[in-house]
């Protein structure tokens, strides 16, 4: 019997969870908004059942399609973004070729409060005035197959995080590889980048600039972010200005018959890219089955408090070199 009631309020909970998100989409206008129903597509592991994309990346929830917004070859261009061969592109740009690189939902889950098992959905005053020292936001990206002029995979617009800033991924679907750099603690330089396919966790250093390529797509990636540091109020929608926060790193990948590589004038100063750092720290604090967004929806906050210790913690031992970098594959 008691079994029993336990379940049922665990299942209560869930679907108590499942009205805030949809209500917090609909606020924002994700959902709810746009007649093309959806059928068919594959379930996501977002914490509430009905969410699924389909073949094209196309993302709904009980069918009702999600409105992202969209970042294109333009949006690169616009912030200086480093590409293997800048003039070829910008070429084709001038003639009208600009593709949408990847679909973004940001806010796609309500932030959660780090003290309490609460989501504060949008249109609340809490919603408003949420911030990352004491919630963490959640984001959803669709990044789309293709090459660019000068052969790179199609990718995201790359920036640097801020100090303090902790952000973790989860690929859902798809692969991918992100190209990370920046300094540890003690100052010394690396740069490495992470293939990640479905159900893979990926969590970067703190103050570090990463980029996203595209391997095999659609790709849907999941990542929250929050502050653990001094990171200067790291907020649900910072804007364009986390694109301007300093030079990119001037390496890029490039495909090779089938396979990628990495090239540009910053290898000199950062070296080739090795291979992921060991971050055990992270893979301990999910149950077997458990996604990050469920982490982000129903963990203790004695679970998000550990989360935000170890990966301070491995950061003070010099993360991502404690504990070596593997060499790339």
């Amino acid at each position: 019997m008691i079994g029993m009631r336990s379940s049922d309020n665990l299942t209560g909970h869930r679907l108590s969870v499942r009205r805030t998100v949809l209500e917090h989409l609909r606020h924002r206008g994700i959902i709810g908004v746009d007649d093309r129903r959806v059928t068919g597509g594959s379930p996501l592991a977002l914490g509430v059942s009905g969410i699924t994309a389909d073949s094209g990346g196309v993302v709904a929830i009980d069918g009702d399609r999600c409105v992202p917004s969209h970042r294109t070859l333009s949006d690169v261009l616009g912030t200086g973004g480093y590409l293997a061969d800048r003039m070829a592109v910008a070429a084709r740009h001038e003639a009208g070729y600009d593709p949408v690189l990847y679909h973004a939902i940001r806010d796609f889950l309500p932030p959660r409060e780090k003290a309490s098992k609460r989501c504060v959905p949008a249109g609340t005053p809490e919603h408003a005035a949420a911030e990352s020292r004491d919630h963490i936001f959640a984001d959803l990206v669709v990044y789309q197959p293709g090459t660019l002029p000068g052969g790179e995979p199609f990718r995201s617009t790359g920036h640097w995080n801020l100090p303090g800033q902790l952000e973790i991924f989860q690929t859902l679907t798809g692969r991918v590889a992100m190209l990370v750099g920046g300094y540890t603690r003690d100052g010394r330089p690396f740069l490495y980048e992470q293939v990640c396919g479905p159900g893979d966790l990926m969590a970067v250093p703190f103050g570090i600039w990463h980029v996203t390529y595209v391997l095999d797509g659609p790709a849907v990636v999941f990542n929250l972010t929050t502050e653990v540091g001094d990171a200067g109020s790291v907020v649900a929608h910072p804007g364009e200005e986390k694109y301007h926060r300093a030079s990119p790193i001037a390496v890029t990948a490039c495909r090779d018959s089938g396979r990628h590589s990495y090239v540009g004038e910053g290898l000199d100063l950062w070296g080739r890219p090795l291979g992921a750092p060991r971050t055990d720290w992270l893979q301990s604090l999910l149950a077997p089955g458990e996604s990050l967004a469920d982490l982000h929806l129903y963990a203790s906050p004695s679970r998000l408090a550990a989360l935000q210790r170890l990966a301070w913690e491995a950061y003070g031992r010099c993360w991502p070199h404690h504990g070596g970098l593997l060499e790339p594959a």
